[in-house]
Parts: structure tokens; C-alpha cells; sequence
């Protein structure tokens, strides 16, 4: 013969499951996230492995400002338009096309409207470089080598 189960038992059985997986679940992102934070990623660079798609004729005695944009994403044209709006005196802003496959058309080149306009062909930005957010800010000096990276305002 069967024994019936125990309601009042079987919710205890549940929250304590529940509460298990939950706990599981939290610890493994804090490992992924601090095996992410732990890991050496490459610094970035302008050149190769990138791909110059339109190149600039402003001034860059200042350095060269890219902004992280994908074509698709409203938020990157956005940031790109706003840092563009604000001339910098010997700045050049520019783009990163990123998470793109394709090389990109002439319509996009055209709707980006900023020069200097590089394509990162191969994922360098995410794969290599650990950058993961649109619309960021990477900051090279005048010969091109890499400074920090902020957030358009």
C-alpha cells in the first residue's frame, strides 16, 4: 500500500529545492563572471586585424576617438551622433563597426555619416579585446595606440 504524501512536507521539499537551484544558479555566474574578470584579454589596437572601411581626413593630433556601433542598434547611432555633434579640436570621432559578418554596405557607410570608419571583420572587439557594450568609447593617441575606453555622455 501506498503512503500519501505529506503536503505541508512536500512545499517544504519544494522551497528547499527551489532555494537550492537559486543558489547553484548564483554561484556559477559569480564563477563565470570572475573567470572573466581574471582573464587577460589582448589590448586594442587600430590596424590590423581591423578593417579600414572609409578612411578620415580630420585632424587626429589628439587622438582618435571609435565608438562601438552596430548598424542595427538604435542606441549606437545615437551615441555616435551625440560624440560627432560635439567637435573636438584635433579629435577625430569615429566608428568601430562591430558584430557584423558582412562588410558593410554603402548604405550603412552612408548612414553612420563618420570618418574615420573601421569594421571589425574577425569579433577582436568581443572575442579578443573582452569588450561587450554598444555605444562605448574606445580612446587611441595620434599614433594609434590604445589610451582607455569610456562611455559617450
Amino acid at each position: 500500500m501506498r503512503r500519501a504524501i505529506d503536503p505541508a512536507r512536500a512545499r517544504r521539499l519544494a522551497g528547499w529545492l527551489g532555494g537550492a537551484l537559486a543558489g547553484a544558479a548564483l554561484a556559477a555566474l559569480g564563477w563565470f563572471w570572475h573567470l572573466d574578470r581574471t582573464r587577460v584579454w589582448q589590448t586594442p589596437g587600430l590596424g590590423a586585424p581591423l578593417v579600414l572601411v572609409c578612411a578620415a581626413t580630420a585632424d587626429s593630433s589628439a587622438g582618435t576617438w571609435l565608438v562601438a556601433v552596430n548598424p542595427d542598434c538604435a542606441h549606437c547611432l545615437q551615441a555616435l551622433a551625440r560624440l560627432t555633434a560635439r567637435p573636438r579640436r584635433g579629435l577625430r570621432v569615429g566608428a568601430l563597426i562591430v558584430d557584423t559578418p558582412r562588410r558593410p554596405g554603402a548604405a550603412t557607410l552612408a548612414a553612420l555619416r563618420a570618418a574615420p570608419l573601421w569594421w571589425d571583420a574577425r569579433g577582436e572587439w568581443r572575442r579578443r579585446w573582452g569588450h561587450r557594450v554598444y555605444g562605448e568609447v574606445l580612446c587611441f593617441d595620434p599614433r594609434g595606440r590604445y589610451v582607455n575606453t569610456r562611455f559617450a555622455d
